[in-house]
């Protein structure tokens, strides 16, 4: 009997250690991500959503709001007729915040990324990927940071690079880009 103990011990001691192991594992790479992808003056504020309804679906991981949607965390700054919120394992992966097509007004997002200057962006299309630090703009889309203005049916828009990529919407369109030389 002893001896059977003594193995049944020692077997769940090693899955205890390889679970405590792989979850510190896990634990380690969330800590990472978050202090490479989050912006230090936003990770750490509170995400306020006020619309007039919402319709959040568990199984799906998104919540959909809509009604004249705001989005407040930290310098983050999000405004649309409808806002969809997608989640992973309890954390925000995209934001795509939309206009009605009758609206005459554009989606809009704001924010200061870390070292940057403040990005203004516009479009009936809002898609903010969160981890990856992209922003998709489609339809009527313009983006402005420190006086410059990049305007196009289409514009993508790496925030942690800062890169941007416009395309125009057909032939007869072109885009549109503005620089601030002024000093």
């Amino acid at each position: 009997m002893p001896v059977k103990f003594l193995y049944c011990f020692r077997i769940f001691h090693l899955v205890v250690n390889m679970k405590l192991r792989y979850l510190w594992s896990i634990l380690l790479m969330l800590i990472l991500h978050a202090q490479v992808s989050a912006l230090d003056t936003d990770q750490d504020q509170p995400f306020e959503v006020e619309a007039d309804s919402a319709i959040v679906d568990e199984n799906l991981g998104s919540t959909i709001y809509r009604g004249d949607v705001s989005i407040i965390q930290g310098s983050l700054k999000i405004l649309a007729d409808e806002i969809e919120i997608i989640t992973s394992g309890g954390e925000v992966i995209q934001i795509i915040a939309r206009t009605d097509e009758d609206s005459n007004r554009l989606a809009h997002l704001e924010q200061q990324p870390d070292d940057k200057e403040r990005v203004f962006a516009d479009a009936r299309s809002i898609n903010y990927y969160i981890q990856e630090q992209r922003v998709n703009l489609t339809g009527e889309a313009r983006l402005r940071q420190k006086g410059d203005e990049f305007t196009g049916e289409v514009v993508y828009y790496d925030v942690g690079q800062g890169i941007v990529n416009l395309k125009s919407g057909s032939e007869n369109e072109r885009i549109k880009i503005k620089y601030n030389t002024g000093k």
